[in-house]
């Protein structure tokens, strides 16, 4: 059952890149660490590309937990009563019914799969039915009743118990339980078998999950049922697109280039010494987001963060500046390198992976992005990009999908797009013979292509 000690959920954007990752471990171990509450780190829905993959496994860390959504669900919700099995005599039902939270009794099988709820009215069934036998002396009446109540549980089971699943939400379900004449209901697992107890108050004041995001602040890239849980914190180096929240929360949109570098500040802020892998995974996504430096997002606060994590993964001693700065540059190409390139991934794989989620005027646009060593590679798969790309734009009903690529030697970008050929046109984009966007000294997908974008999205 979710009790107020649960542990709030530290979690990055959808389709989520290696800052994410990284930010969402990083920043759950020093909330954790300051305490006094429990936090853990989390991924929304999204394959995890493959630079964070190798950043991860550099650092010998797993990723963080797959969260499809925070809505509270029935299982949270459920209270584990104890049970009786179909063939227990009813007494053995009779004793459980009297104690004070078993107005109804669970009843399963053998194995453990629920059967129904025996209910008050079950039982004082079978009890009327042995005081009007055709007994005579209070002798003959008792004996009427044990009989009575040494049948088996299964024979007072009477009806279709209301039966739902522990992944089920409570959205989902408020609706038919209120309905309902039952007021408590049984909770099973995907086999079937007996989860636990709800009752139909506790779906009126469901508790909502404790959430912080990181590297993100837009509803459209935030898990789902955000709205049905408690957004306690943002950590954050993007625009502001958030949320309206009930209760003050602390809220951090700096803008430096990586939310890592975030992380670290606050880290050292409160004092806390980072381990050498969750030190590694965050200079991995200052790295990543920032180009190894080259971003134009990049500030020194970065550089400077970088400095320290570097030491504390142990890729060089903390009195040997130049061995620093030179171990930052190996491991940050070789962070580039595990995540550049088309290579064997499908064409769908491709424009889905870090995709990021937009909305001016009433219009939507998603925008993925991915980085190569040179663009010799994309003539080839230039074709089946540009239909994967509009199968992308027809599903979710955007007004414009772009797919980035970024030379991130040569700091430039080539542009796929699909959408409104209105708000396409108004990008400020050569259009090249190939029929993609050439976009000269574009690295940064919210710096320097998000603007035009919003600003065609809002003339549309």
């Amino acid at each position: 059952m979710m009790t107020d000690t649960q542990p709030t959920l530290v979690i990055g954007h959808r389709n989520p890149d290696t800052d994410a990752i990284a930010a969402a471990l990083g920043y759950a171990f020093v909330l954790d660490t300051i305490g006094p509450d429990h936090y853990v780190a989390g991924r929304a829905v999204g394959e995890i590309n493959a630079q964070a993959a190798f950043v991860l496994a550099r650092f010998g860390l797993s990723a963080p937990d797959l969260v499809t959504d925070v809505e509270p669900h029935l299982g949270d919700l459920a209270e584990r009563l104890e049970t009786v099995t179909q063939d227990q005599p009813l007494s053995a039902a009779a004793l459980l019914m009297g104690k004070p939270s078993y107005s109804y009794v669970p009843v399963v099988d053998a194995q453990g799969k629920a059967l129904g709820m025996l209910s008050p009215a079950d039982l004082f069934g079978v009890i009327a039915d042995g005081l009007t036998s055709d007994t005579s002396g209070a002798n003959v009446l008792a004996q009427a009743m044990s009989q009575k109540l040494a049948q088996p549980v299964e024979t007072a089971l009477s009806g279709d118990p209301l039966m739902f699943s522990a992944d089920q939400s409570v959205h989902d379900v408020i609706n038919q339980v209120l309905r309902a004449d039952q007021v408590e209901f049984l909770i099973v697992d995907s086999e079937g078998r007996y989860v636990g107890v709800c009752r139909k108050w506790a779906l009126l004041t469901p508790p909502r999950r404790r959430v912080v995001l990181v590297d993100h602040n837009e509803p459209a890239q935030a898990v789902s049922g955000l709205e049905n849980a408690e957004l306690v914190e943002v950590l954050d180096h993007h625009r502001l697109g958030n949320l309206p929240t009930t209760l003050p929360m602390r809220f951090l949109a700096d803008p430096v280039g990586s939310t890592s570098t975030l992380v670290t500040e606050r880290a050292l802020e409160a004092g806390v010494t980072l381990p050498a892998p969750i030190a590694g995974v965050l200079l991995g996504g200052i790295m990543s987001d920032t180009l190894v430096f080259r971003s134009p997002t990049t500030t020194p606060r970065d550089q400077k963060a970088a400095r320290t994590l570097a030491v504390l993964a142990g890729l060089a001693p903390a009195d040997q500046p130049e061995k620093i700065e030179s171990a930052i540059q190996e491991f940050g190409q070789a962070v580039l390198a595990a995540g550049a390139g088309l290579g064997a991934r499908t064409a769908h794989e491709l424009v889905r992976t870090d995709l990021k989620a937009y909305e001016a005027n009433g219009n939507t646009a998603q925008i993925s992005q991915v980085e190569v060593a040179n663009f010799d590679e994309l003539p080839a798969r230039l074709a089946d990009l540009q239909m994967a790309l509009n199968h992308l734009c027809a599903d979710e009903k955007l007004a414009l999908a772009l797919f980035t690529v970024t030379d991130v030697v040569r700091g430039d970008s080539r542009i796929i797009a699909s959408g409104q050929p209105r708000i396409i046109a108004a990008l400020p984009f050569k259009t090249l013979q190939d029929g993609t966007l050439d976009a000269p000294g574009v690295v940064s997908r919210k710096k320097q292509l998000l603007p035009p974008v919003l600003e065609a999205l809002a003339q549309g």
